[in-house]
């Protein structure tokens, strides 16, 4: 069935239609809807070309004018092979030149082979045109700082060549076991899309405008409530910011609180963005270990007495599984009352973690109003919405929402919107459950693959957080020499060693298993265990 009147369908329809009536021999005509496209597109306009700058004392014929601008867009690829130019009369009425003159500057340009004009259906970019070679870069009159540089290296190995549509870590996000993927299979997408419509529909077309630096009202009133039953956290609407991501929180909070030169305690292991991103704001980065209890508060003492943060993983450390006990937190925010340092607390899918016997929030045990609570809706829901939020002690509230509006990144109105009403109306607690199920069967299965495949001597970590766990090895079993080489057998795993900022003695493979099912999961391990067979071997 193509694009033809119904009617057409029966002898009787076709008679009494009114242009049957009119003209007696008319007959209805079937059109596939792909000539149907095709003929549609030859009607569009071509692509809009900004037109020749003029130059003050320099009088050029309009000819030489056209043409040098199209040549121009074409050797820069601004306009690629295929794409279709303007018709004469359109661009000649666009510029303000005459159609003579687009006329002869087309011609030129169809004799040198750079365009081809084709009777009926418009003027292209022939796909013939070669690609210029690029001049020699010019050498920079600055370098960029130094810890630009020291991000390049740090993150070379994630950066491929540009093309055209670019999907950054498709492979690395969708292979078995890497630890950040996302459980985006059980998104309720139905749900999200009527939302999402909703709050693009015409009552909320004042969202179209500027959002509130902070977030909108209802935003922060409904992460309220969520980080209530979820992290057991006391706050106001208005001690909340909505940003775009946890990493955005980290440069808030640098650019507000810190002074260049000020030392930050950072978990070790711990996120390898994170330390390159406190560098290159002229932070003083001290890696801390992160033992049995939680962040090691004494190591940190000595390392760095005086230190004028901490950021740390306090319910499920990334990549550990770890979580500080209570004693340990009472014991940081001992240190800290003492300091003066600002403690932050991070968010790795927390809401997954298995059990429900959690410690109390540093927010609460907080007497001295130096708790920032830093969360991210991209684990629970899906990376690509990118929303984020931070929580500050009240009296913060002003500078940081001002900080937020001079740096005018807000994050999408209609997508904060969506948000609070996916809370709101139920949709994340119900979300919520079928993660935390999924998340503990698929764990029982990891764990059960572990013992069957894997060999004795390598330990494998809490599995509690929700999500991932640690595979402890023994040094004699080089981490990265078995990430190489369970990649060929397209199995992902990160190296513990390469999430450390200091020289400590870290050795295992950081897995993830919440967003794999139990085929995948005992595929992959059991080509872990076959590696590691192997390289155990005298």
């Amino acid at each position: 069935m193509g694009f033809a009147p119904a009617v057409a369908q029966s002898q009787n329809a076709h008679q009494t239609h009114p242009m049957v009536q009119k003209y007696p021999n008319w007959q209805p005509v079937d059109v596939e809807p792909q000539a149907f496209v095709a003929a549609m597109s030859k009607s569009a306009t071509g692509v809009l070309i900004a037109p020749p700058p003029s130059q003050a004392g320099k009088r050029e014929p309009q000819r030489l004018r056209v043409y040098r601008t199209v040549l121009e867009a074409i050797q820069k690829r601004s306009l690629e092979p295929g794409a279709r130019l303007p018709s004469a009369r359109l661009l000649a009425a666009e510029w303000q030149v005459a159609r003579h003159a687009v006329d002869e500057a087309f011609e030129q340009l169809q004799i040198e082979g750079f365009i081809e004009r084709r009777v009926g259906e418009g003027t292209y970019v022939s796909n013939e045109t070669a690609t210029p070679q690029r001049p020699a870069a010019a050498p920079l009159v600055r370098p960029p700082s130094a810890q630009a540089l020291a991000v390049l290296q740090r993150f070379a190995v994630f950066m491929g060549k540009p093309r055209r549509l670019e999907f950054p870590h498709k492979v690395l996000a969708t292979q078995a076991l890497f630890a950040r993927t996302p459980m985006t299979e059980y998104f309720p997408l139905d749900t999200w899309r009527r939302l999402v419509a909703r709050a693009h529909g015409p009552a909320y077309r004042q969202l179209l405008t500027y959002g509130p630096a902070a977030g909108l009202p209802q935003t922060r009133e409904a992460i309220v409530r969520h980080l209530a039953l979820t992290r057991g956290t006391e706050c106001s609407p208005d001690q909340v910011l909505v940003l775009n991501s946890p990493m955005q929180a980290i440069e808030l909070i640098a650019r507000v609180l810190l002074e260049p030169g000020d030392a930050v305690w950072v978990e070790d292991p711990g996120n390898p963005s994170l330390a390159p991103l406190l560098r290159a704001l002229h932070a003083q980065v001290v890696p801390v270990p992160f033992d049995d209890q939680g962040l090691d508060v004494a190591a940190g003492r000595r390392l760095a007495p005086g230190a004028a943060a901490v950021y740390l993983h306090a319910l499920c450390q990334f990549p550990l599984g770890r979580r500080t006990t209570t004693a340990r937190r009472a014991e940081l925010l001992a240190w800290a009352n003492q300091s003066g340092a600002w403690i932050i607390d991070g968010n790795f899918n927390d809401e997954i973690a298995h059990d429900t016997s959690s410690p109390m929030p540093f927010q609460r045990l907080d007497n001295a109003d130096r708790v920032l609570t830093m969360g991210t809706f991209e684990g629970i829901l899906y990376p690509a919405l990118r929303l984020a939020y931070l929580v500050v002690p009240l009296q913060l509230v002003p500078v940081f929402v001002a900080m937020r509006g001079l740096l005018g990144d807000h994050s999408s109105n209609a997508m904060q919107l969506a948000v609070a009403w996916f809370i709101d109306e139920g949709h994340m607690s119900a979300h919520l459950r079928n993660l935390r199920r999924v998340s503990r069967e698929r764990g029982l299965s990891f764990s059960a693959a572990i013992e069957r495949h894997v060999p004795a001597w390598a330990r494998l970590g809490p599995t509690h957080a929700g999500t991932h766990a640690c595979l402890h090895l023994p040094p004699a079993v080089i981490d990265r020499d078995v990430v190489k080489q369970i990649r060929e057998r397209d199995v992902i795993a990160i190296a513990l060693s390469s999430m450390s900022d200091s020289a400590a003695d870290l050795n295992g493979l950081v897995l993830g298993y919440a967003a794999f099912d139990e085929a995948d999961v005992e595929r992959a391990v059991a080509v872990i265990g076959d590696v590691l067979r192997l390289a155990r071997r005298p």
